[in-house]
């Protein structure tokens, strides 16, 4: 790797660790912030932004193409995953549990159509991507919200296992 995209990578994931950081802040002093869940969101859309400009390494006459196309992309997808999701909340009625036969059987339907429609839109915008980028790049935008979601949870676990213990050198004295 040449020395920008390592620097690069730091700057990524120091920005992913201190969203994570916030994120532990926030929840441990109750979201005492009114702004604090959109914060928080528009940290973590900043992060995938970052993430994803960092696995594309994306020209800037490239990126000013791509990144228009991809937001498109990006909130028909958030759209498609929240329409579905409506349906299948005015199904359950005592939650999942206590779901009855018929309201299983629409919520199957519901949810093979918006697997559907997520698979048409890959589709389309896949072509368009091809457009724009090249193909490992277009397998990397493919591959993003899992390795972004991967990546995410692993620095959460890492900053899970390590909480409560005594940093090297701290006797707990004053």
């Amino acid at each position: 790797m040449n020395t920008l995209t390592i620097r690069n990578m730091r700057v990524i994931y120091t920005g992913i660790l201190l969203l994570v950081i916030s994120a532990f802040t926030f929840a441990q002093d109750g979201g005492g912030n009114r702004r604090g869940p959109q914060m928080d969101r528009e940290k973590l859309q900043a992060a995938r932004i970052a993430f994803l400009t960092n696995r594309l390494d994306l020209s800037t006459e490239t990126a000013k193409v791509f990144w228009p196309i991809f937001n498109e992309y990006d909130n028909k997808k958030s759209a498609l995953s929240k329409k579905y999701g409506a349906q299948k909340r005015l199904l359950f009625e005592d939650g999942t549990r206590n779901l009855s036969d018929e309201n299983a059987d629409k919520m199957l339907e519901i949810y093979l159509v918006q697997k559907q429609a997520e698979l048409d839109l890959e589709k389309e915008y896949l072509g368009r991507f091809k457009e724009v980028l090249t193909l490992r790049q277009v397998w990397r935008v493919i591959r993003f919200d899992s390795d972004f979601r991967r990546s995410l949870m692993e620095r959460v676990s890492r900053g899970n296992r390590t909480e409560g213990k005594p940093k090297p050198g701290n006797t707990g004295g004053n």
